[in-house]
């Protein structure tokens, strides 16, 4: 019995330091870290934070007397995570904001690149501004620098 607890024992230690070395061997160097804050992961990747506006945005609208939908899914990126900190803490605002932005949008202000990147665009502008107020207020520096399409689809 003593035996058979040892091999199992030994077994388990080179399993986990193989696993160890293999993750070592295998990874490219580069610091990816991901942090939960209130249901939301900030990704770290080089100097760039990162941060998933989870659920996905769901918005109908009107196209050819049909009720469409939209889908999209969205990251925004910075340079300083205390950013996605407050991009969190405001998530109800930037949600509301966001929203009625796109819902005010005709279907082919929504379709194509180029009104894709107008739209990402303003996104942005409307995310930054609610960023700014909260500034203002503390005197953190920094900006969301990026919004990011992670997903698009209409229906």
């Amino acid at each position: 019995m003593n035996k058979t607890i040892a091999i199992f024992v030994t077994i388990a230690a080179l399993l986990v330091a193989g696993g160890g070395g293999a993750w070592f061997y295998f990874s490219d160097g580069t610091s990816n870290a991901t942090v939960e804050t209130s249901n939301s992961a900030i990704e770290a990747r080089g100097k760039n934070y990162y941060l998933a506006l989870e659920p996905p945005f769901i918005v109908n609208f009107v196209y050819k007397d049909t009720l469409r939908y939209l889908q999209m899914t969205l990251s925004v990126m910075t340079h300083e995570p205390k950013i996605l900190e407050q991009v969190t803490h405001h998530m109800p605002a930037i949600r509301h904001r966001l929203i009625m932005l796109i819902s005010n949008k005709t279907f082919d202000e929504l379709n194509g690149k180029d009104s894709k990147e107008v739209l990402r665009e303003e996104m942005l502008f409307e995310i930054r501004n609610i960023i700014q107020a909260e500034q203002n207020k503390t005197h953190n520096p920094g900006r969301v620098e990026a919004v990011y399409f992670t997903g698009y689809v209409m229906q």
